[in-house]
């Protein structure tokens, strides 16, 4: 009996003092960080959830199983330099040119990214170098960055040749720690984990394993008590659940920025679950940096206009402040699909109708299109696809209401004419302005440039980006018809559009050619086969292309068009569907190539 009261006490004391501890708040940034492969031993649903993800594999060791390229002695040749891939067993090997123009071969040590491009990076002397050709996952072949990023053909060859430790290392990584020595100018870079893993959102887990190997606290947490040793970002405040994905998808600078100095000798401060604010201020258009012009990454209403700006995005979308909204509103860092962490259904209307439900139940009524049309996606309206990253033209995150008057105050892409390509941004104002009952814009440009349809305005006028974008339109599936021969009209403009200066633009514009042509072959809407040959590739020199482009023009030119309808009098194309040449050579006139840094 006494002994059973003793060891009665003694659990009650026990659990008086894990009680306690429970209730002690933890400065986890003091805390050392564990890595993955300690959380699956108590966590194995959720470190498989995670295990599937493109987060997991943003950076890797060049091992067999991380290296999707082909190393099989592939090459590419670019700007007359012929680079070459090859592997010995499990290492792997590029041979291109180097800084000191003499052709150079370097051993893989690491890889960046495992969705649509995969770059990599060696070592050079203390210095981890990311490589200016990549492979291109998607389309299974050898690409030059310059044609992956937003520059002309003139741009260096090296120009995308970077230091890792420097730059990649601090979104790629858990925890990451370039350690520069200033005086030496060497780095000796670490990082608590390669790739985006547990750590980056729950914070160092060294304490919290520790700790829960007493069964008697793992019970208490199971009754319901939260555990301070690490972070459950549900459980944040709103703003702290942001900044968990914002401290990556949001590019920013130390605040102040004098701690530059710290980020690149002890590392970056912050810890998941700190207020980001803290440590790091978000660029926006207005922020200044000598020797970069950061406005070129915004559209001139503070509109991000490309990826890892989306933590911006969600701050200047109007409301947010007063809203539930967070990041995990739509997106699943355990669940859904890897392509964007994301639900099925979370990719349509039910992302927004969680929180506007009673729009969700008469979705036309509020679109003044049909329900089940494009008109009525909220995406398509109030996150259109404006934003640039990776080849790609992704959805703003930066949440608005449609104002085609944006077109021509802020030179920038607007909702409507993204579907009605066939119409200008003037008309969109003024059908806006019919449907909702409210006055039309009062400084309707008086430019004749804007009598042609916003689409081709943009794509033959507009600046780097708004080229892509327009390109990106003309093909995407979301349009104002669901007739995919009547959409044809828009290939000789993305035929123009494949001689643009910018490998990006040509490869959007090819890409969107395609598209259109497969689109239209399938059915009854059948009216003839694109050409195969010879292939185009918008990297190629310019005989290539040109040979290539002959080949697709005498087919648009020989094709029976009979089927199609003429788009309008904005579309400027002749009787014979071919593009009016002094409209296009007016618009090309205007063009702006004004260079946009990524700054990755």
């Amino acid at each position: 009996m006494i002994a059973a009261l003793a060891a009665l006490a003694a659990t009650v004391a026990i659990g008086a003092r894990i009680t306690g501890e429970l209730r002690t708040p933890v400065e986890l940034p003091q805390v050392a960080y564990a890595t993955s492969e300690q959380c699956v031993m108590c966590h194995p649903g959720r470190y498989e959830t995670w295990h599937r993800t493109f987060h997991r594999t943003m950076t890797q060791p060049a091992r067999a199983t991380a290296v999707v390229g082909d190393f099989e002695n592939a090459s590419l040749t670019y700007q007359g330099v012929t680079s070459r891939f090859t592997r010995d067993g499990e290492r792997f090997f590029v041979e291109t040119l180097s800084p000191a123009n003499t052709m150079e071969r370097y051993e893989i040590a690491m890889t960046v990214g495992s969705r649509r491009i995969q770059q990599y990076v060696t070592r050079v002397g203390d210095r981890h170098v990311r490589l200016p050709v990549a492979w291109n996952i998607e389309e299974r072949r050898w690409i030059h960055l310059n044609g992956g990023f937003l520059d002309p053909d003139a741009t260096a060859f090296n120009a995308h040749r970077t230091d890792w430790d420097s730059n990649c290392i601090f979104c790629h990584n858990v925890k990451a720690q370039p350690r520069l020595n200033r005086e030496t100018d060497t780095f000796d870079a670490r990082v608590a984990e390669l790739g985006i893993a547990c750590e980056a959102c729950h914070g160092p887990a060294d304490l919290h394993i520790r700790r829960n190997r007493d069964p008697l606290r793992r019970y208490l947490l199971y009754l319901g008590d939260r555990d301070p040793t690490i972070r459950s970002p549900r459980e944040l405040p709103r703003m702290q659940q942001i900044q968990i994905c914002g401290h990556c998808h949001g590019q920013r600078l130390p605040n102040p920025r004098e701690r530059i100095a710290e980020f690149m000798t002890v590392g970056d401060p912050y810890t998941a679950g700190d207020d980001l604010s803290r440590f790091t201020t978000p660029i926006d258009a207005h922020t200044e940096l000598a020797g970069t012009d950061l406005s070129q990454r915004f559209w001139s209403d503070g509109t991000p206009r490309l990826t890892a700006y989306e933590y911006q995005g969600l701050l200047t979308s109007e409301g947010h402040g007063s809203s539930d909204l967070t990041c995990m509103s739509c997106h699943d860092m355990h669940g859904g699909d890897p392509r964007g962490m994301i639900q099925p259904a979370m990719r349509g209307n039910a992302g927004c109708v969680q929180c506007h439900a009673e729009i969700g139940r008469n979705v036309s009524k509020h679109t003044g299109h049909e329900a089940a049309g494009s008109g009525s996606e909220c995406y398509a309206c109030h996150m259109p696809p404006t934003t640039y990253g990776l080849l790609t033209v992704h959805p703003s995150h930066r949440i608005t209401s449609p104002a085609p008057a944006r077109a021509w105050r802020n030179e920038m892409p607007e909702a409507c004419t993204l579907c009605h390509t066939d119409r200008t941004a003037i008309w969109a104002a003024r059908e806006t302005a019919r449907q909702f009952g409210t006055p039309p814009p009062d400084d309707e440009p008086s430019d004749r440039a804007f009598e042609t349809a916003e689409s081709i305005r943009s794509l033959f006028g507009g600046d780097v980006v708004q080229r892509a974008v327009a390109a990106n339109a003309l093909a995407q599936a979301r349009s104002y018809t669901s007739d995919p021969t009547q959409r044809l009209w828009a290939v000789p403009f993305l035929l123009l559009t494949m001689e643009d200066p910018y490998p990006a633009v040509r490869h959007f514009a090819h890409r969107g050619l395609l598209e259109l042509c497969a689109r239209a072959e399938v059915g009854e809407s059948a009216i003839g086969a694109a050409p195969k040959s010879p292939p185009f590739d918008y990297l190629a020199e310019p005989a290539a292309r040109t040979a290539a482009l002959q080949s697709w023009w005498s087919w648009w030119q020989g094709l029976d068009k009979r089927r199609l309808s003429h788009p309008g009098a904005a579309v400027p194309l002749d009787a014979e569907f071919m593009p009016r040449r002094d409209v296009i050579t007016s618009l090309i006139a205007r063009q702006s190539n004004h260079l946009v840094s990524i700054g990755e």
